[in-house]
Order: structure tokens, then C-alpha cells, then sequence
């Protein structure tokens, strides 16, 4: 799923643009993402989708998998906490992704490329302001160590 998403980028300093991963809830923030693509509101070009039933269905597994294929960062987008309907979910995937940090430390991934923001359906203001503050942020901190990955399996791909 994760290598269907993962695209070459040209990394000169000037044109950099950071490959971002989010995981959208179903109820929430990929509703969000449609109403302003729909209302043809202007966010990052960068951004790939993948819609979840509830962002706590989000594996930590999965998150170390995209940063080692090159993504430079990932949102978790959820729903407030008291619209989630999977009770605790929300809570659940917070206390998660941060017992990511000293694995992400490790691989020389800095915790800034992980967010976890809730998004609600029609808030499409919070998500272009997160989508844009992440794009932001990824700019200044560059390519990932894992940034050359990503650049051999688009280049397998094509030759496969």
C-alpha cells in the first residue's frame, strides 16, 4: 500500500517538496479532504490519502514502514475526541505514536514528521493549516536518511 504512494522527488535545495503520508479517518478528516477539493480550496499537492475507518486501525508498524520507503512525514488525521466512534480511539493512536519516538530517534527520524491532528468533516481550514504547517516544517528539515529509498523504488518500478 505504502510503495503504491511513495513517488520519486527531485531533492535539490530549491525545488524540495517533502512527500507527506495521511491517514484520514472515514468520518472525519477524508471527508474534510473531499469537501475542499470539492469547494476547490488549495492544499499541498504533496499530500497522499489514505482513508481509514479510525485512526487507532493505524499500525505503528506501518508508520516505520512508510518513513523507511521515503516518506518525509505523516499525519494522523482523527476525529475529535468526543466524535470518535470507536470510543478511546483517538486517545488510543496518541499514546501509540508517541511510544514511536525513541524507535523513530533510532532511524534518525525527527518527531516533528509525525503529527497527530484531529481534522473535523468540514473544517477544511484546520486541514489546508495542517497540510500547509507540515509541508512547512518538512522544508525546513529536509529529505529523510530514507529519502534514497524511495528514489530506488520508483526507479525499480519503472525498470519492473
Amino acid at each position: 500500500m505504502v510503495d503504491e504512494l511513495v513517488r520519486e522527488e527531485e531533492m535539490t535545495e530549491e525545488e524540495y517538496e517533502p512527500l507527506i503520508l495521511m491517514f484520514a479517518t472515514e468520518r472525519c478528516a477524508y471527508p474534510c479532504a473531499d469537501v475542499a477539493g470539492l469547494s476547490k480550496i488549495t492544499y499541498p499537492p504533496n499530500v497522499r490519502l489514505i482513508r481509514v475507518r479510525c485512526c487507532s486501525m493505524v499500525p505503528p508498524n506501518l508508520v516505520l514502514e512508510a518513513f523507511r520507503k521515503g516518506v518525509d512525514g505523516i499525519i494522523i488525521g482523527t476525529c475529535y475526541p468526543q466524535d470518535c466512534a470507536f470510543k478511546r480511539g483517538v486517545e488510543r493512536t496518541r499514546e501509540r505514536m508517541k511510544k514511536l519516538a525513541p524507535k523513530l530517534r533510532e532511524m534518525g527520524i525527527e518527531a516533528d514528521r509525525l503529527r497527530v491532528e484531529a481534522i473535523c468533516s468540514v473544517c477544511t481550514n484546520v486541514f489546508k493549516q495542517v497540510t500547509e504547517e507540515m509541508t512547512e516544517i518538512l522544508k525546513l528539515l529536509g529529505p529523510t536518511p530514507y529519502a534514497e529509498a524511495r528514489a530506488k523504488l520508483h526507479k525499480e518500478k519503472e525498470v519492473g
